[in-house]
């Protein structure tokens, strides 16, 4: 069986697609608000924001452009499974 055959019983499993799309956007603001902290606390507390960094990593699952195209993912499937015909 192909994994990416989309069917009404199963779904396809890539790396970058989550299972919901309130889990993904949940993900991309926990990723972008480390990041953008990470970026603020730099110069003063480096070590930390490598911390940060990392945190942002864990939850993007790789970078920001990885997250958008698990995005797109998500919303594709999500879609469609919607718009199946019977």
């Amino acid at each position: 069986m192909n994994p990416m055959t989309l069917s009404s019983t199963a779904s396809p499993k890539t790396m970058f697609a989550s299972n919901g799309l309130v889990e993904h956007l949940v993900r991309g603001v926990v990723g972008i608000s480390a990041l953008s902290y990470a970026i603020s606390i730099s110069v003063p507390h480096p070590f930390y924001s490598l911390a940060l960094a990392g945190v942002s990593m864990v939850a993007f699952r790789g970078c920001p452009i990885c997250w958008t195209i698990g995005l797109v993912e998500t919303t594709y499937r999500k879609f469609k499974r919607h718009h199946v015909a019977p």
